[in-house]
């Protein structure tokens, strides 16, 4: 992909989390399942999905080649983006960070998450 559109996809990537912050603060009595894009005012944007489970959000995309990066760019190198290996969350150098990601999420995904 062009940096470009990694750049804009990372930047999709936080506006959707920053959106269902702000649902949530609406709606905190809602603990788990997918809160619907229609929901929040926001058009859906191919292969972005989110998860609610145990009140921790879960946004979710296939990773593709650069998006980490560009992600942890636009997210000034936060810890709470990572990829699923083995139903786990790993950080970008790979290690383990201690969280267990929902059935829906599949191995391999770029999660972001709250």
């Amino acid at each position: 992909m062009q940096e470009s559109i990694l750049n804009q996809r990372a930047v999709q990537t936080v506006s959707y989390i920053n959106e269902i912050n702000d649902w949530r603060y609406k709606n905190p009595s809602q603990q788990d399942g997918t809160i619907p894009d229609s929901s929040l005012g926001w058009s859906t944007v191919p292969d972005l999905h989110n998860v609610l489970q145990a009140g921790r959000v879960y946004v979710w995309q296939p990773d593709t080649p650069g998006l980490m990066s560009a992600l942890l760019a636009q997210t000034r190198q936060s810890a709470l983006v990572g990829r699923v290996a083995a139903r786990r969350l790993t950080d970008s150098a790979g290690n383990d960070m201690q969280v267990a990601v929902p059935a829906s999420i599949a191995d391999g995904s770029l999660v972001y998450l709250n």
